[in-house]
């Protein structure tokens, strides 16, 4: 299963081969609601800043602006941008906003997001995963204008023909996937399983589970 440690380990790693090897902005996205790219995104954003490095996760909404503007100038990104540490700072964008509107541009957004260079180490970008009906941001052309794209899936439940669907749909603007991430939260493994079967003969043993629990331990 894929804990707290292990996701801390994966995005440390995620963060050393992009910006690491360069790259500024990464986006991030996933094969489905359920693979967990939003938790990921944020993990890589905590590893970077760990790392003492400044970085922005960016993300968009639907939630309207409340009359606040959310310009795309770098003051007014500081200004609407949420410290959460030292070195990290989350910006949700608004919907209807002009840097909403830029998200979806991505020849726009490479240029805008290069110009935050002076403040920001590294720009995680939170983008919607594959298959969502109505997405405040459309991640093919908003990971365009990111220097690297990560995905993340969960294993076995992903066949050959549906990454390729997916893998097009990045295309659909020329963006280019990185590298896939596999997230195992959700898959338990054969200990874990035969665990949760022998929990069900329960009523006819209801030592069973704990005397399986051992042995698969040893």
């Amino acid at each position: 299963m894929m804990n707290k440690d292990t996701v801390s380990l994966a995005a440390q790693r995620a963060y050393s081969a992009t910006v690491g090897r360069g790259a500024m902005a990464i986006a991030i996205t996933g094969t489905s609601l359920e693979a967990g790219a939003s938790d990921f995104a944020m993990a890589v954003a905590t590893a970077g800043s760990d790392f003492g490095k400044r970085v922005l996760l960016l993300k968009a909404s639907h939630a309207n602006a409340d009359n606040r503007p959310c310009e795309p100038d770098l003051e007014s990104v500081r200004e609407m941008a949420v410290r959460k540490s030292d070195c990290l700072s989350v910006l949700e964008v608004p919907h209807g906003t002009r840097l909403h509107s830029i998200l979806n541009d991505g020849m726009r957004l490479s240029a805008v997001l290069a110009s935050w260079s002076d403040a920001f180490d590294a720009i995680i970008i939170d983008c919607p995963p594959f298959g969502v009906a109505s997405p405040a941001i459309y991640t093919p052309l908003t990971a365009l204008a990111a220097d690297a794209v990560l995905m993340v899936a969960m294993p076995g439940t992903l066949p050959s023909k549906e990454f390729d669907e997916i893998c097009q749909w990045l295309a659909e603007s020329g963006a280019e996937l990185s590298a896939l991430v596999l997230n195992d939260h959700f898959n338990p493994t054969l200990g874990q399983e035969i665990i949760r079967e022998a929990g069900r003969l329960k009523r006819i043993w209801p030592r069973f589970p704990d005397f399986v629990a051992r042995r698969i331990a040893r």
